[in-house]
């Protein structure tokens, strides 16, 4: 068979950081038909240190570490060996994946060499390998005078006497980005052929440029292009779940160019990937046994039937499907659903992906009511039925499922608010008493008690699922708190700590809402404040007079007179004084002076005399302590 070389370049830029590099090949495949498995490749191996050396065998080039110069090469994982050179990985990308970097030396010739075993007789095959030109074509080192990479490919029968195949690539000038290039060709062993040597020789000459990274060579079987497909030219056949089992005949086509291999055998796969063979099926055409399963078909492709068992020999047909399509059924997110006090519900279903669902009023037959969606919104009480359908195919599942639909009336719960006195509870009680309950507090009984202030809400529900919402705001009355009075004149303003809704008294039967009070002919005034409901009362007594405690009449010009202050802005008042038996012993009615402790101009002993105040209608009683 005449060798074919064939380049075509296809550039794909690739951003990374701020340089942009490209990556191209001749073509996906060179050979027209299909690829069969690789029988041969080399990648050069992965690693982050550069090597190891390839056999002597293999190439005559020098091996370096790093750096290499004319007639020098290295394994590596990074283009960038010399500072002219892209820094590039190698074609695959892999994770320190290496590549074959060449400095091709100052006279023409071969660089590489090595044998592939292990092929069959008159089989094509196809030889590949991904090229780059490493010189960087930004920087120009080379300027007028650069020497462009050119690789001569040979393939040669296992004798290296006869040449099965040559082609050269055209002459490649550095590039502006670093581009991956991928060159092969095609040959057909003869007769009595197994095994071929690859050649690849430098056509340019050394000097500045003519700096190259080989990456990834390859060997395949090169087999024809061949479609199965059903006598009307389908390739996937879809049968429905409730479609009877169906027998087919399959027929093996070339598609393209006249048939090279000539070997058929038939394989079955139930799932797309793992394929036996079919005993005694070798011919273009194969009839299925009646299908039921979903099962997948190809043909292995060989020069002679002998080739058959060799994976070096042999190719694979395109892939024919018979579709058995089982279409899940909906499954509903909730059943039944239930309509509390005649409100809109969707009822929705899920549906596997690449379905979809048609809504019915009935089990069977009729019209839908809504397509193509997995909700449906009604208000109407029923069972509703949902079938569900393959997109692609058009298959319907088995049976439709039904969904029931019910209308309820939520709760009739009760709500209130509180206001309550200082250590007072609630009760709270939804008034619903067979129901589930759900309380923002955390209870779950229809009724609890609560001594903090707050807004509590019950979530009930019935029976039937519905739910209502039952509030309770629980405050409770803040206690008057009084800090004093302000007087003046006869006017007096209760002053308050707190603020809330008070009501003021001065004799305990009269309460009014302002705190202003006239004190005209108090001697003491006894201030209430109590809130409207009655919760507490809080006092507070502002005397208009200041009565001493005690006096000691013994002529030390200190306290030697009982004097009660202020009480010459209460003329008329009168002061009656008593021993601790009840006994009158005097009676004041000019308190300016005030008592000097004397009984009948005699002195009195030391003791505790009690008193009477009396102005108007007023009564001031209390004690006072003589000390001699």
């Amino acid at each position: 068979m005449p060798y074919i070389f064939i380049m075509i370049k296809k550039v794909v830029f690739i951003s990374i950081v701020v340089l942009w590099y490209a990556s191209a090949k001749a073509q996906l495949q060179f050979c027209d038909g299909i690829l069969g498995p690789a029988i041969f490749t080399e990648d050069f191996g992965t690693g982050s240190n550069n090597g190891p050396a390839l056999s002597t065998t293999v190439t005559s080039y020098q091996y370096v570490n790093a750096a290499p110069q004319d007639g020098e090469y290295s394994i590596s994982n990074d283009s960038g060996q010399l500072g002219s050179w892209f820094s590039f990985p190698d074609h695959t990308g892999n994770t320190d994946g290496k590549m074959f970097i060449v400095n091709a030396g100052f006279n023409a010739g071969q660089f590489y060499r090595t044998p592939i075993n292990g092929l069959c007789e008159n089989t094509p095959y196809e030889f590949s390998a991904w090229i780059m030109n490493v010189l960087d074509g930004v920087q120009n080192v080379c300027g007028s005078s650069e020497i462009p990479i050119q690789v001569r490919f040979e393939i040669w029968d296992a004798t290296d006497t006869i040449l099965l195949a040559v082609g050269a690539m055209n002459p490649k000038y550095a590039d502006q980005r670093p581009t991956w290039i991928k060159y092969g060709l095609t040959f057909t062993t003869s007769a009595g052929q197994n095994g071929v040597i690859l050649k690849m020789i430098n056509v340019g000459a050394g000097g500045c440029g003519n700096d190259l990274a080989i990456d990834d060579i390859s060997f395949n079987v090169c087999g024809d292009d061949v479609l199965i497909a059903t006598t009307v030219g389908d390739t996937v056949v879809t049968n429905c779940e409730n479609d009877p089992p169906q027998i087919i005949q399959l027929n093996a086509t070339v598609l393209t160019g006249a048939p090279s291999l000539t070997a058929y055998q038939w394989q079955e796969s139930t799932d797309g990937s793992t394929f036996t063979d079919i005993p005694g099926e070798n011919n273009v055409s194969y009839t299925t046994p009646p299908l039921s399963m979903t099962t997948y078909y190809r043909v292995k492709l060989a020069g002679a039937p002998v080739n058959l068992t060799n994976s070096s020999c042999f190719s694979y047909s395109q892939i024919f499907e018979f579709r058995k399509v089982v279409v899940p059924l909906a499954i509903p997110r909730q059943n039944p659903y239930i309509s509390c006090d005649g409100e809109l519900v969707d009822l929705i279903v899920d549906v596997a992906p690449g379905t979809t669902a048609f809504w019915y009023d009935n089990a069977t037959g009729g019209t839908s009511i809504h397509d193509d969606s997995i909700d449906y919104t009604t208000q109407v009480d029923g069972t509703y039925w949902v079938e569900t359908i393959d997109i692609s195919s058009g298959c319907t599942s088995s049976s439709r499922v039904p969904i029931n639909f019910v209308n309820r009336t939520s709760p009739a719960v009760h709500s209130e608010d509180f206001l309550l006195c200082p250590g007072e509870v609630a009760l709270l009680d939804t008034q619903f008493p067979i129901g589930f309950y759900r309380w923002s507090s955390g209870e779950n009984t229809d009724r609890i008690t609560v001594d903090t202030a707050g807004t509590y809400t019950c979530e009930v529900t019935n029976l039937e699922g519905c739910t209502s919402i039952a509030s309770f705001q629980v405050d409770f009355i803040e206690v008057p708190i009084i800090t004093g009075v302000h007087v003046v004149g006869d006017n007096l303003e209760v002053i308050m700590q707190n603020t809330g809704d008070f009501q003021y008294s001065i004799n305990g039967l009269d309460y009014y809402n302002l705190p202003n009070f006239n004190i005209n002919g108090l001697l003491q005034v006894m201030v209430r404040v109590k809130d409207r409901s009655g919760c507490d009362i809080a006092f507070y007594t502002f005397d208009r007079i200041e009565i001493p405690a005690f006096f000691t009449p013994n002529n030390d010009g200190y306290h030697d007179t009982w004097e009660i202050y202020n009480i010459e802005a209460f003329p008329g008042a009168r002061l009656e004084i008593f021993d601790r038996h009840g006994k009158l012993l005097k009676q004041i009615n000019n308190l300016v002076v005030g008592w000097d402790g004397l009984y009948d101009n005699q002195p009195l002993p030391s003791s505790d005399y009690w008193y009477k105040l009396h102005y108007n209608n007023q009564i001031i009683t209390g004690h006072v302590t003589l000390k001699r």
